[in-house]
């Protein structure tokens, strides 16, 4: 399993229910459901699936990056990680940044070395 994390946040300071949904609605996710978890906060996450993609959209607990409060993990189990990776990209600067979110990769996320990628709309 390749797994990618991205932190997101909308500008309305809506609550996990409301941005999943709108991030689900727009990747093409038309089928998700909430589960309980005490591995995320709040001891909830959303889950859903899109060509290949399983994603988990939870809370983040994440102090150093509370501008962006909501964690995305997309796995799949693609061998090709660049492909995936140019995948992902492609689906933040297609569908996630037009419908108004604020969106970072997480590389190495929660280590020590980990590195945030701030995306930015295309001009």
């Amino acid at each position: 399993m390749i797994y990618v994390n991205l932190l997101l946040s909308q500008d309305d300071g809506a609550g996990l229910e409301v941005v999943a949904a709108k991030f689900f609605t727009s990747i093409g996710v038309t089928a998700y459901e909430e589960r309980e978890s005490s591995n995320y906060v709040d001891g909830r996450y959303l889950k859903g699936e899109i060509g290949g993609l399983s994603i988990t959209v939870s809370l983040s607990d994440e102090a150093d990056h509370a501008d962006l409060p909501v964690w995305v993990q997309l796995a799949s189990d693609a061998v090709d990680r660049e492909a995936l990776d140019d995948e992902v990209s492609s689906i933040i600067q297609t569908k996630v940044l037009p419908s108004g979110f604020k969106c970072a990769r997480m590389l190495n996320f929660g280590r020590k070395d980990e590195r945030r990628i701030d995306y930015l709309p295309s001009s």
